[in-house]
């Protein structure tokens, strides 16, 4: 029901803004009842650090002869994965959490040769994150908690640009500060909203040359308002564990905004007939992960893994008006290349459906 909603026509069709806004009204006007009639959960009782670290790895493999007769072709994937968290109550007052994911994984698929042999391809990749995220709350007891947080996320190879590859590329780091509310809590359960104003720092290296030889390193910022929501829910009798995460985030504020806007005279002056971008980074940026788990045995497991990204414009973009207006027709074309991939402007989907091995190392 999921996968149909998120890939309806509604979500995937252009120019989504307005509607975006009207979807997170309704959400935060069905949300707001849950908060007003929620009791108040009792926040956990002070005590040590609470660690978790859990490992796991997803495969799936197929192989064919040379000869098989449907045309067939194997494929390997595979997909590792590390969840670390750290937790404590320190007093009544205060709790600080901390969670790291790591998450690499590759595909590599039987391809024919000239001559009719099948042979396995170099691998793509598939899966690529790495995200940090350290929240601080004080648990006053009152109907909302103040909170502070600090968020750091990247991955481990940018292979966006057909010019090459680019490690750890961008790092984005975002500060929030802001209220927060337990929306219901459990022993396997549990749901939290939070509100706040955030300032971001992307910084990121882009090609600016057509042979991809000459690479630039560039800091954007950007700031405005966060809302994030995570919930962990066991379901269907406890069988399935669901955890799913709604942040949107409303940008206010941009560093590039003037840059862009001359970016975007020049290029629609070279380019008669092209769509102007210079307003798409007020676009709200919307990431809804969800994630069902069920277990079969300690060890095996069954995921399935939804997410729906909405960014219209990736600030992690080369804002240069000299390069948008250079006169080498090649150099000019490769700038369009690198800003037009930070452009999207539908919505994305992912959808992965695995049978893992976990390990709960504690």
């Amino acid at each position: 029901m999921i996968a149909a909603l998120l890939g309806s026509p509604f979500f995937l069709e252009r120019n989504l803004d307005m509607k975006i806004r009207l979807l997170l009204l309704a959400l935060v006007l069905g949300l707001v009842p849950a908060v007003v009639r929620a009791d108040d959960p009792k926040p956990d009782e002070p005590g040590p650090w609470k660690f978790g670290q859990t490992l796991g790895l997803n495969l799936a493999q197929s192989a064919f002869s040379s000869n098989w007769s449907g045309g067939d072709q194997g494929s390997f994937n595979w997909v590792l994965t590390s969840q670390s968290s750290a937790r404590r109550q320190f007093s009544d007052k205060f709790n600080w959490a901390n969670q790291l994911k790591l998450a690499y994984g590759q595909t590599s698929k039987q391809d024919h040769t000239t001559t009719g042999e099948l042979v396995w391809d170099s691998p793509d990749k598939t899966t690529d994150q790495l995200y940090l995220e350290s929240l601080a709350r004080w648990t006053t007891g009152g109907a909302v908690d103040p909170y502070a947080a600090l968020t750091g996320e990247s991955q481990f190879w940018d292979e966006s640009d057909p010019r090459g590859k680019l490690n750890f590329n961008p790092v984005k780091v975002k500060e929030s500060a802001g209220i927060s509310r337990v929306l219901y809590k459990t022993e396997d359960a549990g749901a939290l909203t939070r509100v706040g104003a955030a300032y971001r720092q992307i910084y990121a290296r882009a090609f600016t040359d057509p042979a991809g030889q000459d690479i630039r390193s560039f800091t954007n910022n950007d700031g405005g308002i966060e809302w994030q929501t995570d919930i962990k829910q066991p379901m269907l009798d406890k069988k399935v564990l669901y955890k799913g995460t709604l942040l949107v985030y409303e940008t206010l504020t941009y560093s590039e905004a003037d840059n862009l806007k001359n970016v975007d005279a020049i290029l629609i002056a070279a380019y008669p007939g092209r769509t102007s971008v210079q307003d798409y980074w007020k676009a709200p940026d919307v990431n809804f992960q969800n994630t069902f788990t069920a277990e079969i045995t300690k060890s095996l497991n069954v995921n399935l893994d939804v997410q729906w990204v909405y960014d219209k414009y990736d600030v992690a973009a080369l804002v240069d008006p000299e390069l948008a207006s250079s006169p080498d027709p090649a150099v000019q074309n490769a700038y369009v290349l690198q800003l037009d991939k930070n452009v999207r402007k539908a919505g994305q989907f992912r959808e992965v459906l695995a049978i893992g091995l976990t390990y709960r190392m504690f």
